[in-house]
């Protein structure tokens, strides 16, 4: 009986550490362990002026301070040199630090990426804002040399070789106005839509958007062989991260950059996604 008492007692210590080495991993080495993605998005409507750019898409960055996360993310796109930044919200999260996230953005702005660095908030964004009110809010992205989109648009390029960059508010906390967003700019041959929810995409698609970058989800920051995300947050509508295509639009989800709720990752890696759009047809 004793030697049967005593291989259940090794079992249950080779569980338990098991279980701590697991817990570590998730804690402390996933959360940091960034994962560089390469896609390709292909449209016959791109301009043959941005054939081959290359788009880094970052999300949910869920700041506190700057530290040796947000330290290898600036490595990594100075490795990757895109020609474009795109920032689809939740830069902040509860007891973030409003001077770490603007030195970050500042470091991010010597890269000088051609095209510049466009962003849009998400709901944490407006729960534990960068700064005191929404005209404080612009001119801390702007000092940080980041185009904030709030519901507006821009434009990069020449003529006929333009690209339009549209951002909505975030559509999770009700306050995204699509319309707003369109209003004043003219159809380009080639339209992204930066959106911290992806709830928009149907949207999205309907209006004949091309492209389509949203995070959110954190692609569930939990996610087991076989089953997937345990958990994804309300307004994430089943897009957890990847790519998803309607009649029109192609959507890329990121899985993000931080975390929220717990500081934890499981098989779903922080993400840096690096999107380099080509005109179909073209071999470059």
């Amino acid at each position: 009986m004793s030697g049967v008492t005593s291989r259940i007692s090794r079992r249950f210590v080779i569980f338990l550490a098991l279980v701590q080495l697991l817990l570590l991993y998730a804690w402390v080495i996933e959360p940091n362990w960034i994962d560089v993605t390469r896609h390709d998005a292909w449209s016959k409507n791109l301009p043959e002026e941005f054939n081959g750019l290359v788009v880094a898409h970052l999300s949910d960055l869920h700041m506190r301070g700057y530290g040796a996360r947000e330290r290898r993310v600036l490595e990594r796109l100075a490795e990757a040199k895109p020609g474009l930044i795109a920032i689809t919200g939740d830069f902040t999260r509860e007891g973030s630090d409003p001077a770490a996230i603007r030195r970050f953005l500042e470091d991010l702005g010597k890269q000088k990426p051609a095209f510049g660095i466009w962003a849009v908030l998400g709901n944490h964004d407006h729960w534990y804002p960068p700064a005191a009110n929404d005209a404080a809010v612009r001119q801390f992205f702007s000092d940080a040399g980041v185009a904030l989109l709030v519901n507006e648009w821009g434009r990069i390029g020449k003529k006929l070789d333009t690209l339009s960059l549209v951002g909505v508010d975030d559509s999770f906390s009700g306050l995204d106005n699509l319309g707003d967003a369109l209003r004043g700019t003219q159809r380009t041959p080639f339209a992204v839509l930066l959106t911290h929810s992806p709830q928009m995409f149907m949207k999205a698609d309907l209006t004949k958007f091309d492209l389509v970058l949203a995070g959110h989800t954190h692609g569930g920051q939990v996610r087991l062989p076989g089953i997937g995300a345990l958990w994804l947050p309300a307004g994430s509508e089943g897009y957890d991260s990847g790519w998803f295509y309607g009649i029109n639009a192609q959507m890329y989800v990121t899985r993000g950059v931080g975390t929220s709720i717990l500081p934890i990752r499981f098989l779903c890696r922080p993400e840096i996604a690096l999107i380099t759009l080509k005109r179909s047809g073209s071999a470059k």
